[in-house]
């Protein structure tokens, strides 16, 4: 019984000790549950449904019973940069679990007086709408900040407050901040204007609502209030602050404003530094909202966004329309949901007193802050773009696939009949890859252009600039397509074998029109040291078209024949024409005055009309095809007007290289060699076939060569020079010359309708619609000068871009396209020079070319003068206009970019300086093309080692040539230094094909810097009879001058070397 009741009770007492501990532990969770529903429920939160229209009472706010009340809130960035953060899921969740009971909407006033206003004014009613949807005060924000006193937006200030306040009449929502922070030179007596003004426009609709009133120095300078404040009631007076960098200083104008009476409104705070950004402080902003919450100030907390700084909220990419996570906040964000809730500000936890910002992030800020409203939204389409890229590319060449394999049932090229060389080197190889590469960059490039860069919001002027930019750019794209699928298809084309026995007869053309005796010397020379397998087929002939007596004995004198007729109808065509009239032999070979063929020419170009005779000869005679044209490249021994005027001899090529031995050879696959009307052989059948030479153009070249090709004939271009003229030798006989074929082959196309010409395939449509298209480059190159300059100096975007999509879309294309250029070229351009070649021309060709386009063609033409002779430079004034006003305009644009540069625009701003700069390089480089060099009576320079022996006095001496002119030559002797000035002296000269025995006389000695070598100069006096024999070892070679670039350190050494030889006066 005992043991049964002591059992009892030693279960009666552990059941009590385990109710105790039940109770103990379930009032400590009890008290625990409590204490936090009073930390966060004693602090009162008002709401307009309950406390309803605020006004002003002491040094804060009072609901309509009269009790002090606390707006605890938060501001908005600008409205349009972040649109998407007024949005009805964030202001709900910032309005219940946040326990916000204000939002503060910032309007800046720089977008209200844009085009933007009605945009930026509908997401201010729908923010206004949404807060009044969720309970809270909405705090209107007239954000002015730029322009510094009110004043200067006086007028869409109260357009907007007027409006406004109209609109939700009545509502105890709004409270009206009406100048977010004067600065700079307003002071407190601008304010009290402004305010004068505005307040009263407020009072008409909402005549009790609270207006709190920007201070001076950003809102920082209570000083002023507290002596003047306003004349109106219910006013509350604006002090911010950033906790980072206001601190104790600061906190003493709030506690004086505070011990003044002095109504208060914080209507923008944050936890960092001034600027939105930096280093976060938690110990000083402790202090601070201390001090609000024991006054009860209102106050709204900097930024409710996703920028990317200390000020933000939210992390980027965070978006607005999905639940907020405690990952997608910034730890300002986090600190400041904790106050806004009502926590006590010591016990919100914190990393640390202090955060610092790392380098990185500051980096990212800047980046971002730089890259603008677009951000990475256009960079983002890269893939896309490159995706569409890829597939037009993949498109094309199939689609170009089946074109060859339908096209293999006819036979249309050259390539068709002999089968071109497969072999490619590396070179080749890397070449092609680089145009693949580079179409692809570029059509993503256009795809840019077209979604992302056309500038809607800048105005018709600016969106009309772009287009007609886009198109501009899109022609010159399809352009470059063109000449890509020829280079693609370029095959080599090495000379054939033919039996000695069919080297057919051949007659040489040499039209003349004005041109000096001397020069037609040189000519015939080159013409009568033709080799040949039988001379006596090669019939040279002088075409005299202006009668010259002295022409005729010329003829006569060196064993040629000569023809002239009583007029000069058809001009070169006709004289051409007359000749062929005249002769019988079956393929011409027509040359220039100036042209000096190599003793090669007939060997290495006749072969290829005989191979492709006899590879036909089997097939029936409707199937066969006929070589009907072959163009070798028109080289030139003198110096052009680029290489001469630029000092550039030593460093460039001839400009017209790239034309001749790249891009004439690569159409040999669509079989539209063009015909450059001299250097060139022809089919006297397909010439019979077309009618003879074209007399309706003043290219007569360029049409007699679409026409034979119309005629099913083939064409071939060869890139090995063969022979070799004159260039024009001043930039006004370049200009005419270039005028000449310019309104040439417009007229042309016109005449003989290329595009609706029956026996043309599209192959050659399209290459020869890019041969016409080419000589509208003036009107590109015009439209690619003013574009940048169009916002550089007249604040006109052409462009909608950032930094960032430059150097995505823009910067890739640029530099493929130079590299594509220099490789395909085989590095006789590049991008560099084609400028200087395309803007040299731009604003002279540009006039004529339109006027021949519309039909106002020329009556006559000036035919080139091909008369070397010496001449001081003359500076053309009239022709340096346009480019004097495009540098004057360059200059403004670039002052103006100085004067408007903000750090964050860096990037972009060197992109546009990037092109200014270059576009005023190829201006001034023009200029000093107009000004011309000094230039000697020399009509060639050859710079060659070739054997020479020097005897005086039973003496011989033997060395190599360095330098040979018509009247001179350079050498470098194993011996003499005892030759002195003014001693006679025997020479034999020795080249690869001939040899020159002559005499002269020692005129300049040249030592080397050390003194150990030197060259003598000998004067020709007498050619004892080997003059013919002198002039062909000087021409029978590929002239000495560049044949490709050579590297010259770029742009600025170059400007400098011709400023430098400018300042000298050097000549030559």
């Amino acid at each position: 019984m005992n043991r049964r009741h002591d059992h009892l009770a030693r279960l009666s007492l552990s059941l009590i000790i385990i109710f105790s501990v039940f109770l103990i532990g379930n009032s400590v969770l009890f008290a625990a549950e409590t204490e936090t529903t009073v930390t966060t429920e004693s602090v009162y939160t008002a709401r307009p449904s309950v406390n309803g229209k605020l006004h002003v009472e002491g040094v804060g706010l009072a609901d309509e019973s009269g009790m002090a009340v606390q707006l605890r809130g938060v501001s908005t960035h600008g409205l349009t940069w972040y649109p998407e953060y007024v949005n009805a899921n964030l202001f709900e969740q910032i309005a219940n679990d946040w326990n916000c009971n204000m939002i503060r909407l910032a309007m800046y006033a720089s977008i209200y007086d844009s085009d933007d206003r009605e945009m930026s004014y509908t997401l201010m009613k729908k923010g206004i709408e949404l807060a009044i949807a969720n309970d809270m005060y909405v705090l209107v924000d007239w954000h002015m900040l730029e322009k510094g006193d009110p004043n200067e937006e006086i007028e869409p200030a109260m357009d907007f407050f007027a409006r406004i306040s109209k609109e939700f009449k009545g509502c105890p929502n709004l409270i009206f901040e009406i100048c977010n922070e004067p600065n700079g030179s307003a002071d407190w007596s601008d304010v009290i204007r402004y305010s004068d003004k505005v307040i009263p426009l407020i009072r008409e609709n909402c005549p009790d609502s609270v207006i709190v009133v920007g201070t001076p120095e950003y809102d920082r300078n209570m000083g002023d209030p507290i002596l003047r404040p306003l004349q109106f009631d219910n006013v509350a007076y604006v002090l911010h602050f950033y906790a980072a960098t206001h601190q104790d200083g600061q906190r003493e104008e709030l506690q004086k404003a505070i011990d003044a009476g002095l109504p208060i409104f914080i209507s923008e705070c944050g936890i960092c530094e001034a600027d939105g950004d930096g280093t976060i402080n938690f110990e000083s902003a402790v202090k601070w909202f201390n001090i609000l919450n024991k006054y009860k100030i209102s106050y709204a907390i900097w930024s409710m966004s996703d920028k990317d700084e200390s000020s933000a909220f939210f992390r980027p990419e965070f978006d607005p329309a999905e639940k907020i996570t405690d990952a997608g906040m910034t730890t300002s964000g986090l600190w400041v949901r904790e106050l806004i809730r009502g926590k006590d500000p010591a016990s919100i936890p914190s990393p640390a007193a202090t955060v610092e910002k790392p380098v990185s992030a500051y980096f990212r800020t800047w980046v971002l802050s730089s890259l603008g409203e677009r951000g990475f939204t256009a960079t983002r389409a890269w893939v896309s773009f490159a995706l569409i890229s890829v597939g037009v590319v993949f498109v094309c060449l199939l689609v170009g696939l089946i074109y060859r394999a339908l096209r293999k049932r006819k036979r249309l090229t050259y390539d068709d009949v002999v089968p071109p060389v497969q072999k490619e080197r590396k070179r080749g190889i890397f070449a092609k890859f680089c145009l693949l590469v580079s179409i692809i960059i570029t059509i993503i490039y256009l795809c840019w252009r077209v979604m992302f860069s056309i500038p809607v919001k800048a105005g018709p002027f600016a969106i009309a600039m772009n287009i007609i930019l886009l198109f501009v750019e899109v022609l010159g794209f399809i352009e470059s397509l063109v000449l890509y699928r020829n280079l693609l298809g370029r095959r080599e084309h090495p000379l054939p074998e033919i039996p000695d026995d069919q080297w057919p007869d051949v007659d040489i053309f040499i039209a003349t029109y004005n041109e000096p005796t001397d020069l037609l010397y040189k000519t015939i020379n080159g013409c009568k040291h033709l080799k040949y397998p039988d001379k006596s087929k090669v019939h040279i002939w002088v075409c005299d078209d202006n009668r010259r007596p002295q022409m005729r004995e010329l003829a006569g004198k060196m064993g040629v024949g000569y023809f002239d007729r009583p007029d000069n109808s058809g001009a070169k065509a006709g004289n051409l024409n007359h000749a062929m009239s005249l002769t019988s032999a079956p393929y011409i070979v027509t040359l220039d005055a100036d042209m000096i063929v190599k003793s090669d020419f007939l060997l290495k170009t006749i072969p290829y009309f005989v191979d492709v005779e006899l590879r036909e000869a089997s097939r029936p005679e409707e199937e066969r095809l006929h070589l009907g044209l072959l163009q070798t490249p028109q080289c030139f021994y003198d110096r052009d007007v680029f290489q001469h005027a630029l000092y550039s001899e030593k460093t460039a090529p001839n400009e017209q290289d790239f034309f001749y031995r790249t891009i004439e050879p690569a159409k040999t696959c669509t079989n539209s060699v063009i015909y450059g009307g001299s250097n060139t052989v022809l089919s006297r059948r397909a010439l019979n076939d077309i009618g003879g030479f074209f007399t309706g153009s003043i290219t007569e070249d360029f049409a007699t060569g679409l026409l034979i090709e119309s005629a099913g004939y083939i064409s071939l271009a060869t890139p090995e020079p063969l022979a070799s003229g004159q260039t024009p030798h001043t930039y006004k006989e370049h200009i005419q010359q270039r005028t000449r074929w310019g309104r040439g082959v417009i007229v042309t196309a016109k005449k003989l309708k290329i595009f609706s010409r029956r026996n043309l395939n599209l192959a050659q449509k399209v290459s020869y619609w890019s041969s016409v298209i080419y000589w509208y480059s003036p009107l590109k190159n015009l439209i690619y000068v003013i574009s940048p300059l169009l916002y550089a100096a007249f604040a006109v975007p052409v462009l909608a871009c950032n930094w960032l999509e430059l150097l995505v879309f823009w910067l890739p294309m640029f530099l493929m396209q130079d590299v594509s250029l220099r490789f395909n070229s085989r590095n006789t351009i590049s991008t560099k020079w084609s400028g200087i070649y395309e803007t040299s021309v731009m604003p002279h060709l540009f006039i004529p070319v339109l006027k021949e386009s519309v039909g106002i063609s020329l009556s006559k033409f000036k035919v080139t003068d091909k008369s070397r002779k010496g001449a001081t430079r003359q500076r053309d004034i009239r022709s340096m206009i346009p480019f004097l006003i495009l540098l004057g305009l360059s200059v403004i644009g670039i002052i103006r970019i100085a004067v408007i540069f903000e750090p964050a625009q860096t990037i972009s701003i060197l992109i546009l300086l990037f092109w200014l700069f270059r576009n005023m390089y190829y201006m001034i480089m023009s200029l000093f093309l107009i000004d011309g060099r000094d230039s000697d009576v020399e009509t060639v320079h050859v710079r060659a080692a070739e054997q020479v022996i020097v005897e005086c006095d039973g003496v011989r001496y033997e060395g190599v040539t360095t330098h040979l002119t018509e009247h001179s030559l350079t050498v470098y002797l194993d011996d003499g230094y005892d030759l002195k000035l003014g001693t006679t002296v025997d020479v034999n000269v020795t080249g690869s094909t001939t040899s020159a025995a002559l005499s002269g006389v020692i005129a300049n000695i040249k030592e080397s810097r050390n003194g150990i070598a030197r060259t003598q100069t000998i004067e020709i006096r007498d050619f004892k009879g080997n003059e013919d024999e002198y002039l062909q070892l000087l021409y029978d070679r590929i002239p000495t001058l560049p044949q490709t670039l050579k590297r010259d350190f770029g742009v600025i050494p170059h400007l400098w070397q011709n400023i430098a030889h400018r300042v000298a006066r050097t000549r030559l």
